[in-house]
C-alpha cells in the first residue's frame, strides 16, 4: 500500500462570504495567499498581518474558469493592486502569494516572478497582459529553492480552483497552442482558422543560425527584428504570419512545412488537426 500524503490548507473567510476575501495557509509554510475580489480591495489592505513581499496575478475569472491573465511582484503587499485597479479593466480578482522580506530575498522575487510570467505566458489557453518574459540574474544556489516555490504556488492556485494549465479546445476540439522543438529550438503559436493566418508568440526562441532558404519576405522580417544577429534569440512580441509555414520558416529557418512542424501537446500535426491539405 502506498503511503498517503496530505497537506492541510486553512482558509480564512473575511466576513464569512466565500466569495469576497480569502485568506489560506498550509500547515509548515511560511507563504500566505490572500484572494482580493476587484470590488473588495479597499477592505483587503487594512487586513493585518500580511507580508509585504511575493508575486501575484490579476485574474479575469469566472467560477473558476479564466479567460485573462497578469503576473508581476510586489514589495508593498495588497496596496500593489491600486495601481492596477486604476490602469488595468480587465481583472476581477487578485491572487496574492506574500511572504516576509527574510523568506524572499530581492533577486530571488525577480527570479519566481520571471518564472510566474513565463508560466502564464506558454500555459493554458488564456490571454496575458504579460508581453515577454524577464531574464533576471539566476544564483545557482538559489534557483532550486525559488523553483520549489513556484511549484507550492502553482499547488495552491489549483487548490483554489484556478487552473493555470488549462487548455481551452478550439473549433472541431482543435488545440489553442502549437508547439515546434525542433533542432532544441521550441516556439509557440496559435493558428486562426479563419483567416489562415499563424501567429508566433512572444517569448518563442528562433533559430538565427540557420538561415531562410527561399522564402525573402520572412528574411526580410527576421532582419527587420534581429539584425545581423546569430544564434538563438528570443521574440520580445507575439508576430503574425500569412501560413503556418511562413512561421515555421521564421523560427526554424531553412525550407518547413509548417503543417507538420507545428505539433500540439498531444503530439498532432496542425495538419492532423485540421485536415487541411495546404502546406
Amino acid at each position: 500500500m502506498s503511503m498517503i500524503r496530505v497537506k492541510t490548507l486553512t482558509v480564512q473567510l473575511i466576513d464569512a462570504q466565500p466569495d469576497r476575501i480569502r485568506i489560506c495557509r498550509i500547515d509548515g509554510e511560511s507563504l500566505v495567499t490572500v484572494v482580493v475580489p476587484r470590488e473588495d480591495l479597499a477592505e483587503a489592505k487594512s487586513l493585518p498581518n500580511i507580508p509585504q513581499r511575493g508575486v501575484y496575478y490579476l485574474l479575469d475569472e469566472d467560477h473558476g474558469n479564466v479567460s485573462r491573465v497578469y503576473a508581476g511582484q510586489t514589495t508593498q503587499g495588497i496596496a500593489r493592486l491600486d495601481a492596477h485597479k486604476a490602469k488595468k479593466e480587465f481583472w476581477n480578482k487578485a491572487v496574492m502569494f506574500l511572504d516576509d522580506d527574510q523568506n524572499i530575498s530581492r533577486d530571488a522575487l525577480d527570479v519566481l516572478e520571471a518564472k510566474a510570467i513565463d508560466y502564464v505566458r506558454t500555459h493554458g489557453s488564456y490571454e496575458t497582459d504579460n508581453s515577454a518574459t524577464p531574464k533576471p540574474y539566476v544564483d545557482p544556489y538559489k534557483e532550486e529553492a525559488v523553483e520549489r516555490l513556484h511549484e507550492r504556488i502553482l499547488f495552491r492556485m489549483a487548490a483554489l480552483g484556478y487552473d493555470l494549465d488549462r487548455v481551452d479546445r478550439g473549433p472541431a476540439g482543435a488545440p489553442a497552442v502549437f508547439h515546434t522543438k525542433k533542432n532544441g529550438i521550441r516556439g509557440a503559436g496559435r493558428y486562426d482558422k479563419a483567416s489562415g493566418h499563424f501567429t508566433v508568440l512572444a517569448g518563442s526562441k528562433v533559430n538565427l543560425s540557420r538561415p531562410v532558404l527561399k522564402n525573402a519576405g520572412v528574411a526580410a522580417v527576421r532582419r527587420e527584428i534581429f539584425g545581423d544577429s546569430g544564434g538563438i534569440a528570443e521574440l520580445a512580441e507575439d508576430l503574425e504570419f500569412p501560413t503556418p509555414s511562413a512561421a515555421a520558416v521564421f523560427v526554424l529557418g531553412g525550407s518547413q512545412n509548417g503543417w507538420t512542424e507545428w505539433v500540439s501537446d498531444d503530439g498532432e500535426t496542425l495538419n492532423q488537426v485540421y485536415r487541411s491539405e495546404e502546406n
